[in-house]
């Protein structure tokens, strides 16, 4: 794990420069840095040691003929299997690292080797066997590992983090209305953008070849394409169980081949107990695991984290908030980030990763696991709501609860029912929110249009396939966003087994009835005239496939309670002590975000009295404050 930055087609820069931007990904990387110019490029690179802890991992990294270089973010779990394949070729290996099979690799296969690889990962490849150089730049089939890139007059710049652009770049951006309008509505951009106009993502599972100044840019990776191709065929739980139970073991074990300490985060719930049991049948040592929560008793989790520690003997550390630790550390994480922070929970999963850093460097997570099984239950079954929408509406009862819920909309479409659904922020507190003198309709048309193209991928899908096949290609981008920053930020690799690309795949073929299933017949009869809130986890069971797996492993007190989100008591904090310091913060005259916010009509809001128990309102209050704390730390870079 590490942090690359690249400059492609660099005619003039110096190589202090370069590296002064490099530097400041160190906490990416601080067991060693590497920067050097190559055919037409400058390559840099800061190194967090996993893997071959000795210097023959550095980086750049060059074949043998001296010819091909790379830098490269991530792992390839896999690269044992085939550094062993290419060894009965007749290639000789000098070091235990992945990075030498990755080059290995490219030489017997050329790029397409990419395709071999499980794994996490964006690397940079320069070929110089031809007379014109040709650069590959790669990033992994579901975006785990960032990669930012930016044109820079007639050079390409790649990078893990956006502040080596903008140091290198020494220039100003314009603050991107539509990442404002899109973290607004969503939390992060949907449009693979960044809060500067013009520093984009590499979209996930594809690679860019540059040569002669062309760009061509190919999809290796395609997750329609398995979505599509799902039999009809019902092959029997059972089947699915044994099949599911295979891969998230095969998923964890590769997670797990590490050269330093390891560990588990463990919230109590489903998924990272899940990942905790399976890694403790693995080991013939404890497992470390850590939990983090607030000391009061409603806004932790605690007792369900204890449950899993003792039945697995592992050796558990319980970390504790307070209000103050936690608004300090806001400031300095949304640095770390080049971004305002999206949810409440990035705060106490930098903390726990700072914490984790004194025992562990390398930590597994269960992010992933809700999008391919259904997790978010009330989502997911709302498409009920929609197939039943004109019986709801013909019972006064049922009715009135659908006009609260949906806010009296009616829905033409799945897409128009889901993007009212799925959208955080509803377009009413949005546009009272944001600035008055532009025009916003535009940029939310371009953002619905995102999940309009999603939902043809896959048209033929049933409509809760099409929900989970958009939170898997939009949802868990932020997701992984999260996770990468906060553990980054305190030199910690972070591993996702259920992001797994072979786990992902065989989770869509799944039939959706053993993903959210009913209690039993009559469950589904009495819940014809109900609402997803009302119906999800009292008449079904979601994500049931993943917790019957967990039968083998876990009690039903950690299966089967209710779903709970990591608790911030943000309500209490913005109309209580906090309400002035978010005032005093909003009321900057100079930020560059009274560019896009009505600052006027957030104070009202935060004055009102309505944030107090309230927590989705003060949820999007807190998000709006993060974007000036971000706007202030960046004022330097802004127009």
């Amino acid at each position: 794990m590490c942090g690359i930055f690249a400059a492609v087609n660099n005619q003039n820069s110096a190589l202090s420069s370069f590296t002064r931007a490099l530097n400041l990904q160190a906490h990416r990387g601080p067991n060693d840095i590497g920067a050097e110019a190559f055919a037409n490029c400058l390559l840099g690179h800061t190194r967090l040691s996993i893997l071959d802890l000795s210097s023959a991992g550095h980086q750049p990294m060059k074949s043998r003929c001296g010819k091909v270089a790379l830098i490269f973010n991530g792992e390839v779990y896999n690269f044992k299997e085939l550094r062993s394949s290419l060894i009965a070729l007749g290639y000789e290996f000098f070091t235990d690292s992945d990075t030498e099979v990755i080059i290995a690799s490219f030489l017997e296969y050329g790029i397409d080797c990419v395709k071999q690889f499980i794994g996490m990962f964006a690397f940079i490849i320069v070929d110089h066997r031809t007379y014109e150089p040709i650069t590959y730049v790669v990033r992994d089939r579901l975006g785990i590992k960032p990669l930012f890139y930016y044109q820079h007059d007639s050079t390409w710049l790649f990078s893990s983090e956006i502040k080596s652009i903008l140091a290198f770049t020494k220039q100003k951006f314009t603050l991107n209305k539509r990442t404002v309008s899109s973290y607004l509505s969503f939390r992060h951009s949907i449009l693979g953008e960044s809060f500067f106009d013009g520093i984009n993502s590499v979209e996930p599972g594809t690679y860019w070849k540059i040569a002669n100044n062309a760009i061509e840019k190919t999809r290796y990776w395609n997750l329609a394409e398995s979505v599509n191709n799902v039999s009809d065929e019902d092959k029997g739980e059972q089947f699915y169980l044994d099949q599911l139970d295979a891969l998230l073991r095969s998923a964890i074990s590769y997670r797990m081949v590490s050269d330093v300490p390891f560990g588990a985060y463990l919230s109590g719930g489903v998924d990272s107990s899940l990942v905790t049991a399976i890694m403790s049948d693995f080991s013939d040592e404890p497992i470390k695991t850590y939990t983090i929560g607030f000391n009061e008793p409603q806004y932790n989790e605690f007792e369900f984290a204890d449950i899993v520690a003792q039945q697995y003997k592992t050796a558990h550390k319980v970390i504790e908030l307070n209000a103050e630790d936690y608004f300090t550390t806001m400031h300095s994480l949304i640095e770390f980030k080049d971004a305002p922070l999206s949810v409440p929970n990035e705060v106490p999963l930098y903390l726990m990763s700072k914490e984790l850093k004194k025992d562990i460097t390398v930590v597994l997570s269960g992010e992933g696991a809700d999008e391919i099984f259904g997790g978010y239950g009330r989502i997911f079954r709302s498409a009920d709501d929609f197939s039943k929408q004109d019986s709801l509406l013909a019972n006064t009862e049922s009715e009135l609860k659908y006009n609260k819920k949906y806010e009296n909309n009616r829905f033409n479409s799945e897409l128009e029912h889901f993007y009212f659904n799925y959208t955080y922020t509803k377009p009413e507190l949005k546009h009272q929110i944001l600035a008055k003198n532009i025009d916003w309709s535009n940029i939310d048309n371009q953002l619905k249009d995102v999940f309009n193209v999603h939902f043809n991928e896959v048209a033929d899908s049933p409509y809760s396939t099409k929900m989970m096949y958009v939170f898997e290609r939009v949802h868990l981008q932020g997701l992984l966003a999260r996770v990468d920053a906060t553990t980054m930020a305190a030199s910690v690799e972070a591993r996702v087994p259920f992001v797994d690309h072979r786990l992902v795949e065989f989770a869509f073929s799944i039939p959706l009835k053993y993903k959210l299933k009913w209690n039993n017949e009559q469950a589904e009869l009495d819940a014809a005239h109900l609402l997803a809130d009302e119906i999800s986890e009292n008449y079904d069971c979601p994500k049931y496939i993943l917790k019957k797996v967990g039968e083998k492993y876990l009690p039903n007190s950690i299966l089967y309670r209710k779903k709970m989100g990591f608790p911030v008591p943000l309500d209490k904090w913005l109309s209580g002590d906090f309400s002035k310091t978010a005032i005093d913060i909003i009321s900057e005259k100079g930020n560059k975000a009274n560019s896009v916010i009505d600052a006027a009509a957030v104070i009202e809001i935060i004055n009102s009295g309505n944030l107090q128990n309230n927590h989705s309102l003060a949820l999007k209050i807190w998000m709006v404050i993060n974007l000036y704390l971000f706007c202030d730390k960046y004022q330097e870079y802004l127009n």
